[in-house]
């Protein structure tokens, strides 16, 4: 019966979730809420309050009961919550029950790390290929992967329904990649790239540049204690 409540109250979030707008700040909060609960579970632990929510987050008290009350109308009833019903409603929220397929664009260094990262099949995230322009590269094998040429690229996003591009090539070919994803249906990219990509209204595209993120770091630790460095995507 509880594990039948926590189904049907999963359920209701997703449903929930086409209705509203999630905003970016809520979304990264809800990653962190993730991962702190999935430690609390292979701790065994069974119940978890607001209180110690925002304690070990560092997190306002009224911040996470909004946020929890945001995600469930359910969660506002009590200041104390079930880990387990909790961790099913975040991930129902996070769409970690729906399986998103990608591929990678790039096989360097960057691209091969990600590709063999694990933690992604955990969160619903399946990349299914490699591709790479190098000739010298083509052929070659990351992990149990073959890197296919990057003239492949769109023949084979199509034919496997790919949802997701991910860039992790140098930038002046970044938005020639990404037109080819796009021309293939695919409908989010991931952009590793220090390039700008332009993408036609209905495609979504996240830029994470890394080299940006450490010059805000570098600049962080070059100034002042108490001088703020404003940080926008």
């Amino acid at each position: 019966m509880w594990f039948g409540m926590h189904l049907d109250i999963a359920w209701q979030t997703r449903e929930m979730k086409k209705n509203i707008k999630i905003s970016g700040k809520l979304l990264k909060r809800l990653s962190y809420y993730h991962y702190y609960l999935r430690q609390l579970e292979k701790r065994n632990r069974d119940y978890v309050s607001n209180e110690r929510l925002a304690s070990d987050m560092g997190l306002d008290i009224d911040q996470v009961r909004e946020d929890l009350e945001n995600l469930h109308e359910s969660l506002s009833v009590s200041d104390i919550h079930s880990v387990k019903n909790l961790l099913n409603i975040v991930e129902a929220y996070l769409g970690h029950d729906q399986v998103n397929t990608a591929v990678i664009a790039g096989a360097g260094n960057l691209g091969r790390a990600l590709l063999n990262y694990p933690g992604f099949r955990l969160y619903g995230l399946d990349i299914l290929a490699i591709f790479d322009g190098d000739e010298h590269v083509v052929g070659t094998k990351v992990g149990e992967k073959e890197v296919f040429p990057v003239d492949r690229l769109e023949e084979l996003t199509d034919r496997l329904k790919v949802q997701i591009g991910i860039i992790t090539t140098p930038p002046e070919p970044a938005q020639q990649i990404a037109d080819m994803m796009i021309a293939s249906g695919i409908r989010g990219i991931w952009n590793f790239t220090q390039a700008r990509i332009k993408v036609a209204k209905g495609v979504e595209c996240r830029n994470t540049s890394l080299y940006t993120d450490y010059l805000w770091l570098s600049q962080k630790l070059q100034r002042p204690v108490g001088q703020e460095i404003i940080n926008k995507q």
